[in-house]
């Protein structure tokens, strides 16, 4: 039987980025979708699948500039800079005490807010962001 407390909460989860903590990360996700073509099998359509596309986003809280300014100064000079991060969930009543670690290599970005501001909210900056599956990993699983 699971317990409730047992589920994992989100208050204990981390971000690396190139292997330095994201203190101010707010909200992380990462998923892969199948790509698939038709296969048409006499009057049935069936599917397979072609390719594995891997895709997230990250929100963090706006407290430095310098992670920002280092990517636009490089994408101006034409680089297609790649990352490395790492997510993991340390809840410590996960059975077994146990700890999720999921790390992704060549990580490019799609798309990163600059700046801007709502005067009532505190300040975010999202990120959205691909990356090969063939290079994520999980080093740590729970259960």
């Amino acid at each position: 039987m699971i317990r409730g407390y047992q589920v994992v909460a989100g208050a204990w989860g981390t971000l690396h980025w190139n292997g330095r903590a994201v203190l101010e990360v707010a909200e992380v996700n990462a998923e892969i979708e199948m790509q698939r073509a038709d296969i048409q099998i006499n009057i049935a359509v069936d599917s397979k699948m072609t390719g594995l596309k891997g895709s997230g986003t990250l929100k963090c809280k706006h407290v430095y500039t310098s992670a920002y300014n280092d990517m636009l100064e490089a994408y101006k000079k034409g680089l297609d800079v790649r990352h490395t991060l790492s997510i993991a969930i340390s809840d410590p009543d996960a059975t077994g005490g146990q700890r999720e670690r999921l790390n992704i290599g060549n990580v490019w970005f799609n798309k990163a807010g600059l700046a801007g501001f709502n005067v009532s909210e505190v300040v975010e900056r999202e990120l959205e962001f691909g990356f090969t599956v063939t290079d994520a990993m999980y080093q740590e699983m729970i259960g």
